[in-house]
């Protein structure tokens, strides 16, 4: 499962965004990717040690809004991971 998150701040480095997720997400946190670090597109791809659907949906809504250095965190989860697709 996993979560995209998007509005990281510029001001946080790669260790800095790793390490907030990872404490938030306690034992789900399964890996923290950052893509772009200190720039303006600096996003987050987080990987969920579930593999129960509706974990990723509500993991997406208690992350939604919190802040990172100040800054309001947007999130959202895959609907489905391709393993999982109902067409597969």
């Amino acid at each position: 499962m996993h979560l995209t998150v998007w509005n990281v701040p510029e001001s946080c480095s790669e260790q800095d965004v790793r390490e907030f997720f990872e404490r938030e997400l306690g034992h789900y946190a399964k890996g923290v990717t950052v893509y772009d670090a200190g720039t303006s597109n600096a996003h987050a791809d987080l990987e969920l040690d579930s593999d129960v659907p509706y974990v990723a949906d509500a993991v997406a809504r208690e992350l939604q809004g919190r802040r990172l250095a100040g800054v309001a965190l947007r999130v959202s989860a895959a609907p489905f991971d391709e393993e999982e697709s109902p067409r597969g």
